[in-house]
């Protein structure tokens, strides 16, 4: 959410990231880094608003709950995340 709020305050996707240690109960901390996923133009094949239709029966096909679409080139399409135990 704190991504979507950034791009909304005009941010670029491309570079929205955030890091951070965070402390859990029993006292490890943890490194976390995430990395915004811009939506490219090769991604629009498959995720976009206007699938061909050969396209979009195969993914009905492979992946009959998949919800990943109507989205446009720039949209937040994710963030790629990593979260390692300091020692």
């Amino acid at each position: 959410k704190q991504f979507e709020a950034r791009k909304a305050q005009g941010e670029s996707v491309d570079r929205l990231e955030f890091f951070a240690v965070i402390d859990d109960d029993q006292g490890q901390q943890t490194f976390r880094y995430m990395k915004a996923i811009p939506t490219a133009g090769l991604c629009l094949n498959c995720h976009g608003e206007k699938i061909a239709p050969e396209v979009d029966a195969e993914l009905k096909k492979l992946y009959p709950y998949d919800k990943a679409r109507g989205f446009r080139e720039g949209d937040l399409r994710g963030a790629f995340t990593i979260a390692r135990p300091l020692p």
